[in-house]
């Protein structure tokens, strides 16, 4: 039973990826499966107070937005294990956490496959001996708590809480690192 459901997972997120819309797939972001053929994508608007959420991490200890607002900078990015963009940006987000965590960057990533494909998951971020913390989504139905939330349409997508605790930029598909170094510096308050 989960072999099939995994296969058809699978099968439409790679059917999605396939039928996006050239705007997206310029970005080079792979649309979730629940939101394919919506219109008007539009993510949480910069200036905008970030949507508070408790998130179970991969080692099931809850993960609160909360206990960084204010405090720290934070890259939100949402992503998917079949999405080939996003394990290419794994890295990009691993080498920034070094970079500008000691200036107080927080990097926290979202799942959006969730527990089912923990093994895989797990296995994935060992291999790449990431740093930054894996949070599973929740997901009811067709609807994805927390990306859903934040207005999130396809994968992967960063959403960058400034020190002040405002979103301060969002994107959608990879972006060139020189590009996030900078939203970066911003957020952190620098120039």
């Amino acid at each position: 039973m989960h072999r099939s459901v995994f296969t058809f997972s699978a099968a439409a997120l790679a059917l999605v990826a396939v039928t996006l819309p050239p705007a997206w797939a310029a970005s080079d972001a792979t649309a979730l499966k629940s939101k394919a053929g919506k219109s008007t994508p539009q993510m949480i608007a910069e200036g905008a107070t970030p949507i508070p959420f408790a998130l179970q991490d991969l080692d099931g200890k809850t993960v609160k937005l909360s206990d960084y607002l204010g405090k720290k900078a934070v890259l939100l990015g949402f992503w998917s294990f079949f999405c080939a963009p996003c394990r290419e940006e794994m890295p990009v987000l691993d080498e920034l956490g070094k970079k500008f965590g000691p200036q107080g960057l927080e990097i926290v990533t979202v799942n959006l496959d969730g527990p089912k494909l923990e093994k895989a998951v797990r296995k994935y971020m060992e291999g790449g001996a990431y740093s930054f913390r894996v949070l599973w989504e929740e997901v009811e139905g067709t609807t994805y708590k927390t990306a859903d939330a934040y207005g999130v349409l396809g994968t992967p997508s960063v959403i960058l809480i400034s020190k002040a605790g405002k979103v301060s930029w969002t994107h959608a598909g990879r972006e060139e690192t020189p590009v996030l170094e900078a939203e970066i510096r911003k957020a952190l308050g620098g120039k």
